[in-house]
């Protein structure tokens, strides 16, 4: 049950990959950008008492203009969003396919 390692499973792998990372990359760009604009802000608010925070302006039009405080599903959306790119940083992008035939299909026995 051993698949042969020709250029086309190389190729799929490899792409896969460049895509993980790639996507990885733009993930965490997009959290810390959320996190500047957006959930750090809105926790200093909160936690100095200023009531006259106001979200971005991308914020009301997604959400509408009463919108006052971040609810639990944008905090599951920071949430998932940061464990699927620590789970694809840590996990995935280090076993890049550039390595030695030999290291990718070492069997413990």
């Amino acid at each position: 049950d051993v698949i042969p390692d020709n250029w086309f499973i190389r190729l799929v792998h490899f792409i896969a990959w460049l895509l993980t990372v790639v996507l990885s990359v733009v993930s965490i760009f997009f959290i810390s950008y959320q996190l500047y604009s957006l959930y750090v802000p809105y926790c200093l608010a909160k936690l100095t008492g200023n009531s006259g925070h106001r979200f971005p302006e991308y914020f009301y039009r997604v959400w509408g203009k009463d919108a006052t405080d971040l609810t639990t599903e944008h905090w599951g959306y920071l949430g998932a969003c940061a464990v699927v790119t620590f789970t694809s940083v840590r996990f995935v992008v280090p076993h890049h396919p550039f390595g030695s035939r030999s290291e990718a299909h070492a069997k413990a026995e």
